[in-house]
């Protein structure tokens, strides 16, 4: 687990694929995922030693290897051939590797009661060149040997008989082959894998199944089945469509004879109650609906009645497939069945007349709804976002001139499920917090202001922690947007990649997660006179210059627009990237100033040695001396590496 934590900054949490083993495509189980990277690791996994002694390597120890998400290794396993995950078990002196799975498996040194040879076999613990006897493959590693004879074999064809009794075909014995015939269709019948030198067959039937099968076989009744009232039995090779998710796509049915009813097997255990962010409500599963023509809540689809599905039963329109509802990000994993529901919001505020609040953050006065910023200074920010705050509707203190927050950032719940991680968080205003410089786990930016945090101190900025779903924009006003865990996207306002992003499942619609709180009216020195509405996107053939850095705009950007002057911005070169703070950091040993950037001629920045543009410059002090840097981005390329975590740092 230390290891791992070097490399990935890890919370508690269900998941499917284990990107340590590659294992759990189908069932969930509990692990670590990383916030930066979306990786996820079973429990059993992260738990691995970090140093271990295996039979097939005797010579020397071998050590865990953890790759981050950007870096693969080149290389395979040296049992299976199969490439090597992100974590596995390493020898650099021989260049050896095994993965996980490889390493939990029995070592079976001596084969005395084989069935195709009269001698016991032993391991040959080393990679060289055979010949196995029994299906004449080539191979080059960890052979079974005669040294009697001076025959070499696979394991699992020194292991293998000529014919078996199988519980998943019980009608015909099953014959062994060591050849593919075009027949079979090169797959098996029962998990779908390729077939290798050495499977077994049914020649009457035409059904086939690999070794793994043979020796882990899916049982052939289930006497007490999740979906069913009555017991039901295997059934391969039927075509048919599962009563429980509607689809024909796997002809290995569960069967109950009596009730002429089928379910796939990775259909029999699914939840019957569950939580899915596309709903607001609990969800249940129904063996059928009511008569009527059902939309699917998740990918718009038409559902079959007649099959199973979830409903909502506040919501009487609302349903959706089983396998939408039950895919990774959009269920977090965790059934409900049998427990009770708890909402958690609190809210912060207490309305004491009509437009005027007490708010927890500033308890001693009164706080008034306004709709005008009346001294229109861009220098007037939100208290809670840090953002500036134009125009309305926003709170202003009755006795503050300068303690503003705007109406939705008031009205942040106390305590929430965040929509990322389905952790409780607590909203933390920032008189608490207000000479703390903190990281957001969610979207990598610095920033200052209010922050939910969560019992292991996992910090979000009000804009990731407030995010819920469906998340409506009105950039993409015709469908929702929902948080997409699936891997890096190309944001459509600013042209990034994410690994955290918001994506419209009709059309292919993403913006990352900073994108969708650009504020929509600004101010700018270059235009002190108007404001600079947020466009977003225009006619690809149309050219324009940014006002600020001089340079061309892509139109099919977001980008900032006077309609008045008719110029244009980059979003950028407007905000910068230091708007979210507003105070001085002062810690041993750095000192940073966000300073407003009214120069008459624009600072040179320290590390990029390009002219500072954006609205804010940052001067850091430090026992390295005093910089002018023009973003957070090039602070990091200075100190992030070199200093104590600024996330960690406070006055």
């Amino acid at each position: 687990m230390e290891i791992l934590k070097k490399v990935y900054a890890l919370y508690p949490t269900r998941g499917l694929k284990c990107d340590g083993c590659n294992l759990g495509e189908d069932y969930y189980s509990d692990g670590y995922r990383c916030f930066r990277s979306g990786i996820f690791f079973h429990k059993e996994c992260a738990n691995s030693s970090l140093e271990i002694h295996n039979l097939y390597h005797q010579q020397h120890p071998l050590k865990i290897e953890v790759h981050t998400k950007n870096k693969n290794a080149h290389r395979e396993c040296k049992l299976c051939r199969n490439k090597l995950p992100k974590m596995y078990y390493y020898c650099s002196i021989c260049d050896f590797a095994i993965d996980l799975i490889c390493v939990k498996k029995e070592v079976k040194i001596e084969i005395g009661d084989s069935k195709i040879h009269e001698h016991p076999l032993s391991l040959v613990p080393e990679i060289v060149s055979f010949t196995c006897h029994l299906c004449q493959v080539l191979d080059d590693r960890f052979p079974f040997v005669c040294n009697l004879c001076d025959l070499s074999f696979h394991q699992d064809c020194a292991e293998s008989i000529s014919e078996i009794n199988y519980s998943c075909h019980p009608q015909h014995p099953l014959k062994r082959f060591i050849r593919v015939p075009s027949r079979t269709g090169g797959k098996c019948c029962l998990c779908g894998n390729k077939l290798h030198n050495l499977f077994y067959h049914c020649s009457v039937c035409n059904f086939s199944v690999d070794v793994n099968c043979v020796k882990n076989p899916p049982p052939f009744s289930l006497l007490h089945p999740k979906a069913h009232e009555h017991p039901i039995i295997l059934m391969p090779q039927r075509s048919f469509v599962c009563n429980a998710c509607g689809m024909d796509d796997d002809p290995n049915p569960y069967v109950c004879p009596q009730c002429n009813f089928m379910i796939h097997r990775n259909c029999v255990d699914k939840p019957r109650v569950i939580k899915i962010n596309h709903h607001d409500h609990r969800i249940y599963y129904n063996h059928y609906l009511d008569s009527d023509d059902w939309e699917c809540g998740v990918c718009q689809k038409e559902i079959k009645w007649t099959c199973g599905a979830y409903s909502c039963l506040k919501c009487q329109d609302f349903a959706v497939h089983l396998r939408c509802a039950t895919k990774f990000g959009i269920w977090d994993g965790i059934e409900l069945e049998g427990i009770s529901e708890n909402n958690v919001e609190l809210k912060l505020y207490e309305v004491v007349g009509e437009g005027l609040i007490k708010h927890s953050s500033h308890q001693n006065h009164v706080m008034k709804l306004k709709e005008e910023n009346d001294a229109d200074d861009e220098g007037i920010v939100c208290e809670a976002c840090v953002y500036p705050v134009f125009c309305g509707p926003f709170y202003s203190c009755t006795k503050c001139d300068n303690y503003i927050l705007h109406q939705k950032c008031a009205h942040l719940p106390e305590k929430k499920i965040d929509s990322f991680y389905k952790m409780e968080i607590t909203l933390f205003p920032c008189d608490k917090m207000e000479t703390i410089l903190g990281l957001c786990e969610v979207c990598q930016y610095f920033f200052q202001g209010f922050r939910y945090i969560n019992k292991d101190d996992i910090t979000l900025d009000v804009r990731c922690g407030s995010i819920s779903e469906p998340l409506f924009h009105e950039s993409h006003p015709h469908h929702p947007l929902y948080i997409d865990f699936t891997g890096n996207k190309t944001c459509k306002a600013c042209g990034d990649e994410a690994t955290f992003i918001l994506s419209c499942q009709e059309c292919g619609y993403f913006l990352d997660i900073k994108c969708p709180f650009l504020p929509n009216k600004v101010k700018h020195k270059y235009d002190k006179n108007h404001f600079l509405l947020l466009c977003y996107g225009e006619n690809p053939g149309d050219q324009y210059l940014c006002e600020i850095c001089e340079e061309e705009l892509n139109p099919e950007k977001w980008f900032y627009r006077c309609d008045e002057c008719c110029i244009t911005f980059h979003t950028k070169c407007t905000l910068g990237d230091l708007i979210s703070l507003k105070q001085i950091v002062d810690a041993e040993p750095i000192k940073l100033e966000a300073i407003r950037n009214i120069h008459m001629t624009r600072l040179v920045c320290d590390v990029c040695h390009s002219r500072c543009r954006f609205p804010y410059t940052l001067k850091c002090s430090s026992p390295l001396g005093v910089d002018t840097l023009c973003s957070l981005q090039c602070f990091r390329k200075k100190y992030f590496y070199k200093m104590t975590p600024l996330y960690e740092l406070s006055i």
